[in-house]
C-alpha cells in the first residue's frame, strides 16, 4: 500500500486502531493542562491578577440571559459555574475551564491529524505545534469568548470529514451518518452560542463544500437536521438580539467606523498570522494548508483548505484581529502533520527529524515565553521586552501603555475598585444613600461589582452595563471615573477630586483622577439613552 493510499483512507474507528491514538492524545491533553496550571500559578505570583474582560464575564454571568451586547450567553454561564465551583482567589482554579479547552484543543488536534493519516510521530507534531503555539498559549490562558471556539470549530470539522470519507465509501445513510450530522448540528449550534464570528468559519465551509467534490454531503436528508438543531440552539439569542434591535449588529457597526481595531495590509496581516502561532511553526501549517489545497491525497479532505483560502482574505476585508483566526488554525496543523508523512517517507528519517525540529522550537519558544505570557513582573517584564527588542503587536489603535494591553489588563483591578470605594466611603452618612459609583469602562465597574460587594453596585453605559440602566439614581452624587473634568465640569455643579489613580503599566484610559461629582444638571434616568457606550 503506498503513503498517498494510506493517507486519502486513514483507519477505521476500531478498538485496535484508537486505543494508541487516544492515549497519545490524552498524554498531550494532560501535558498541556499542567502546564497551563503551572503558568497561572505564575502569573499569579507575578502579580497578576483577573482579566478586565473576565471580570465583565463574572459580572455577566451574576445578570445570566440569553445574549449580551456583546457576547452570546455561554461564556458568562462558564464564568458563573467558574466562580461558583472555584472562586476568584486562585487564577489557576478559576482558569480551570480555560485551561481544560486548551488540553482538549491540543488532544483533537491529534485525532484531526490521525483522521488526515499522520502517524503517530506526525500526531504528536500537530500537537506539539498547538501546544507551543504562542496565540493558542494566549487563548486558553484566561477566559475569553475565544477560549472555546476552537473545540466548536474542530469537533465541526472533524464531523465533516467523516462525513466526507463515508460519502466516498457510497455511505450516505444510517446510523453513523446520521450521528455525525447531529454532532456537526449540536457543536456548531453550540460555537455560535459562544461567539458570533462561528457564522463567517461555516459560511466558508459550506462555500467550500459546495466548490469540491464533497458538495455531495449536503444531498443528505440529514443535511436539514442537522441545520434545524443548529437553528433550534441559536434561537434564544436569536430572539434576544430581536428583542433588543440587534444591539451586536449595531456595537459592530460602531467598531467599524469609529476604527477601533488596528487596521493593516494584506501581507502585513499574513505575516502577523506566522508571528502569533509561532514563526518557526509556519511550514507545519502553511504546509498542511498547501497539501489540502493540492495533494491528490488530501482529495477527501481539499474543502478544509478551501475553507482558509475563504476564510483568510474575509477577515483581512472585515479588519479583524489577529485572533479571529485562532480556531481555525488546528486543522492546518494537523494537515501538516500529515502532509509531513507524504514529504519524509522513510520512518527512520520522520524520527531522526521531528525530535529535532520540536526541539528548536521549544527552545523558541521558551525564549520568547515571558512575551506570549506575564510570568514575569510588570518591571521585569518590560526591561526583558527591551533587552529582546520584541513587542506582541497590537490589535487596537490608542494602546499605548508601556506593557502589551493583554498584560496592563491584568493589573490594578483591586486597587481601583478599592479607590472608587474609598470615595464612596468619603462621602457623608446622608449623601451614601443616593451616592453611586459610574465609570466611563466596563472594566471599572466590574472591578468594584466583582471585589467591593460592601458599596453598591457601579454603573456604566459601556456594553451591556447599558441595559442594566442607572437603576433608581438620580445623579444628585456620582463618583466618576474614566471622564475628563472639564466634560463633568459642564454636566455637574460641583466636581472636586477625590484621589488618582497613577499606575505606570496601564493604559492612559486607566490612569487618572476619581471624581466626585455633586448636582447633575440632568436628572440620570432621563440622561440614560445619552451615556450609551457600545464599541
Amino acid at each position: 500500500m503506498t503513503i498517498e493510499t494510506r493517507i486519502a483512507a486513514p483507519q477505521e474507528f476500531t478498538a485496535v486502531s484508537v486505543k494508541g491514538v487516544v492515549w497519545l492524545a490524552v498524554g498531550f491533553g494532560l501535558l498541556k493542562y499542567v502546564l497551563s496550571t503551572l503558568g497561572q500559578i505564575t502569573i499569579q505570583h507575578a502579580g497578576y491578577g483577573i482579566f478586565r474582560d473576565e471580570l465583565y464575564f463574572i459580572v455577566c454571568g451574576r445578570h445570566l440571559a440569553w445574549g449580551y451586547v456583546d457576547q452570546p450567553p455561554v461564556i458568562p454561564l462558564v464564568a458563573r459555574i467558574s466562580e461558583l465551583l472555584f472562586g476568584l482567589q486562585s487564577l489557576a482554579l478559576f482558569r480551570t475551564f480555560a485551561s481544560l479547552a486548551g488540553a482538549a484543543e491540543v488532544a483533537m488536534t491529534g485525532l484531526l491529524a490521525w483522521r488526515m493519516g499522520a502517524s503517530r510521530w506526525g500526531q504528536a507534531l500537530a500537537m506539539t505545534g498547538i501546544l507551543l503555539a504562542p496565540m493558542a498559549m494566549g487563548t486558553s490562558s484566561s477566559f475569553s469568548t475565544s477560549t472555546f471556539e476552537p473545540l466548536f470549530w474542530m469537533t465541526v470539522a472533524l464531523a465533516t470529514i467523516e462525513l466526507a470519507r463515508l460519502a466516498d465509501r457510497g455511505i450516505r445513510s444510517g446510523h453513523t451518518v446520521a450521528l455525525w450530522w447531529v454532532v456537526l448540528g449540536v457543536t456548531a449550534g453550540l460555537g455560535l452560542e459562544t461567539k458570533w464570528n462561528e457564522v463567517f468559519f461555516l459560511t466558508c465551509l459550506l462555500a467550500a463544500l459546495l466548490m469540491t467534490s464533497q458538495r455531495k454531503l449536503l444531498a443528505s436528508k440529514w443535511f436539514p437536521i442537522g441545520l434545524a438543531l443548529l437553528v433550534v440552539l441559536i434561537l434564544p439569542n436569536l430572539l434576544w438580539e430581536m428583542h433588543h434591535h440587534w444591539a451586536t449588529l449595531e456595537l459592530l457597526h460602531n467598531d467599524q467606523i469609529n476604527g477601533k481595531n488596528l487596521r493593516v495590509g494584506p501581507l502585513a496581516f499574513v505575516l502577523t498570522q506566522m508571528q502569533v502561532f509561532g514563526p518557526l511553526m509556519a511550514p507545519l501549517w502553511v504546509g498542511g494548508i498547501l497539501w489540502l489545497v493540492f495533494s491528490r491525497a488530501a482529495r477527501p479532505f481539499r474543502f478544509l483548505g478551501v475553507t482558509y483560502l475563504l476564510y483568510l482574505p474575509l477577515m483581512m476585508v472585515l479588519h479583524a484581529k489577529d485572533y479571529y483566526l485562532a480556531a481555525i488554525y488546528p486543522l492546518y496543523f494537523a494537515a501538516g502533520a500529515a502532509a509531513r508523512d507524504l514529504l519524509f517517507r522513510k520512518t527512520s528519517l520522520r524520527r531522526v527529524l521531528t525530535p529535532v525540529y520540536l526541539a528548536m522550537n521549544v527552545l523558541f519558544i521558551a525564549i520568547l515565553l515571558p512575551i506570549i505570557l506575564p510570568v514575569l513582573p510588570p518591571a521585569k517584564s518590560l526591561a526583558y521586552q527591551q533587552r529582546l527588542h520584541l513587542q506582541p503587536p497590537k490589535t487596537e489603535n490608542g494602546t499605548t501603555a508601556p506593557l502589551p494591553q493583554y498584560y496592563a489588563d491584568m493589573l490594578d483591578w483591586r486597587q481601583k475598585a478599592g479607590l472608587l470605594a474609598a470615595a464612596w466611603y468619603s462621602l457623608p452618612q446622608a449623601e451614601r444613600a443616593q451616592a453611586v459609583i459610574y465609570t466611563e469602562n466596563y472594566g471599572d465597574a466590574s472591578a468594584v461589582n466583582v471585589y467591593r460587594p460592601d458599596v453598591p453596585e457601579a454603573i456604566s453605559g459601556h456594553q451591556n452595563y447599558f441595559f442594566w440602566g442607572p437603576r433608581t439614581y438620580t445623579g444628585s452624587v456620582m463618583i466618576v471615573f474614566g471622564e475628563s473634568r472639564r466634560t463633568l465640569e459642564t454636566n455637574f455643579d460641583s466636581v472636586v477630586e477625590f484621589t488618582q489613580d497613577a499606575n505606570p503599566y496601564l493604559e492612559p484610559y486607566e490612569r487618572g483622577p476619581v471624581f466626585i461629582c455633586r448636582g447633575l444638571h440632568e436628572n440620570l434616568q432621563a440622561l440614560w439613552p445619552k451615556v450609551k457606550n457600545w464599541e
